[in-house]
């Protein structure tokens, strides 16, 4: 099975499959819709990700000696073979189980924090996978294809220097590593006649994807840091209002803040369910002055907390007011699981920046992506029964398009992003509408970029593409 089938089978069953934030395919983008914001990634994988040198291995696993110092030297046997190198990837450690071995434990002590595992299996039934953990937290799945897409660069897994996870398994600590095949629809060991093999890489530290820029923004002067936590000052045009980050362990943070009016973006660091790759056990319960909790997931995608997942409210008190907030790691059942005794939580508030109305759709005047801020520089509309819009691209710098729209009708709507000839992006409506999905390109020839309506025929609304350059 090559990895096009792969993707196709796990798209078929997506309906009854078990989300992550660490997700098997890379490149889906986050859609935004509502009030609801997520982090935008690019098209580089997150899913699994282990570290350098590896010590104490088990019997039955084969490793190669330390790599030259350059170039490193692929690792082969019984004609199976560990790249040396993958894209711009080195190869720090290989491995290459026997015959059968479903599953390897073993010891390792990290000597880097930006870190790729490329990785392959084979076995005759299911859609497989390798299941990784990391001191029992779950690192992301590593699937399998044919030779040599499996060993791609967009089919890596990656843990960068910003990663949750060095909180807890820091650079030059022992650490267990478990690896495990598995069937991805069902998140079961599988697999007969099994095989895996895989190799640890060292890798960029600001990885680019189609040559969007990327990088790790620094906490500035004014930022919130504990831990090594990190809220910001300010991300994209939001200013930080007010943030706590609890002792490891503790359960709820409190803290206040004075209202100014404007709306506000809530974001949550949780790492209680950093052990689970199926059922996520635990929520985060935000109240922010009177009324009601919002609940969001327990998740934690990088410590500069500020970009991870979101939720606006609007103000809930006038501006002037104080505002106060208590957040809380909750079971997301009726007598779910204590929380883990080594959990982390933070939470930051940000008042939301100027933005752009459009039939009730919310465009911010300045976002964030991947670390570099872009400003809205146009913006093209389009009656939702049109059924299409579409907009000139930027020639020799990079951009980024925001597409969607407010809602279009009853039924079932697409919004399928092109460039060119190329599809981009596709974003799913809700009952609230299209809501707003970003995609981020790198610098080049000057396009033409085209959001079109599949699905249901639309009746109403505006259909909404954006372009944003950088500031």
């Amino acid at each position: 099975m090559n990895l096009q089938d792969l993707r196709d089978e796990l798209a078929t069953h997506a309906t009854s499959v078990d989300q992550h934030a660490n997700d098997l395919l890379p490149g889906v983008k986050d859609k935004i819709r509502g009030t609801r914001r997520r982090r935008t990634f690019t098209a580089l994988g997150v899913v699994a990700v282990l570290a350098a040198i590896a010590a104490g291995l088990v019997p039955t696993l084969r490793s190669t000696p330390p790599p030259p110092a350059d170039p490193p030297q692929d690792f082969t046997r019984d004609g199976l073979t560990v790249p040396g190198m993958v894209g711009s990837d080195r190869l720090l450690k290989a491995w290459i189980g026997d015959r059968n071995q479903r599953n390897l434990s073993f010891s390792w002590t990290p000597a880097t924090d930006s870190i790729t595992i490329h990785a392959n299996c084979s076995g005759d039934d299911g859609i497989l996978g390798v299941r990784f953990k990391i001191n029992g937290w779950y690192v992301g799945d590593a699937g399998c294809g044919a030779e040599p897409e499996a060993w791609s660069m967009d089919f890596g897994v990656l843990l960068r220097p910003d990663s949750p996870f060095w909180l807890s398994s820091p650079v030059g600590k022992p650490a267990k590593v478990t690896a495990e095949l598995i069937d991805l629809r069902t998140r079961r060991p599988a697999g007969t006649n099994a095989r895996i093999w895989f190799g640890i890489y060292s890798t960029n530290a600001n990885p680019t994807a189609n040559g969007v820029p990327t990088r790790m923004v620094p906490a500035d002067a004014d930022a919130y840091t504990k831990d090594g936590v990190v809220y910001r000052s300010k991300i994209g045009g939001d200013i930080l209002a007010g943030a706590k980050v609890a002792d490891p362990g503790r359960t709820e943070v409190r803290f206040s803040f004075t209202a100014t009016g404007n709306r506000l973006i809530l974001r949550d660091f949780c790492t209680a369910n950093s052990g689970s790759d199926t059922t996520l056990p635990y929520s985060v319960s935000m109240r922010v002055g009177p009324g009601e909790p919002f609940l969001s997931t327990c998740g934690a995608y990088s410590t500069d907390a500020g970009t991870g997942s979101s939720i606006t409210i609007k103000s809930p008190v006038p501006a002037g007011q104080r505002v106060d907030v208590v957040a809380q790691i909750v079971p997301s059942q009726k007598n779910g699981p204590a929380v883990p005794p080594d959990a982390r939580l933070g939470m930051g508030i940000y008042f939301e920046g100027d933005q752009q109305m459009v039939d009730g759709v919310s465009l911010p005047e300045q976002t964030e992506v991947s670390g570099y801020v872009y400003k809205l520089a146009d913006l093209k509309t389009a009656p939702g029964p049109a059924g299409h819009v579409s907009i000139d691209t930027p020639a020799d710098k990079p951009y980024v398009i925001a597409y969607g729209g407010s809602t279009i009708g009853t039924g079932h709507f697409e919004a399928g992003l092109s460039v060119g000839k190329s599809e981009t992006g596709r974003n799913v409506a809700s009952a609230d509408g299209l809501g707003v999905g970003w995609d981020p390109h790198g610098a080049g020839p000057a396009d033409r970029a085209t959001m079109t309506i599949s699905g249901d025929k639309p009746t109403k609304g505006t259909l909404i593409l954006a372009i944003y350059v950088p500031v």
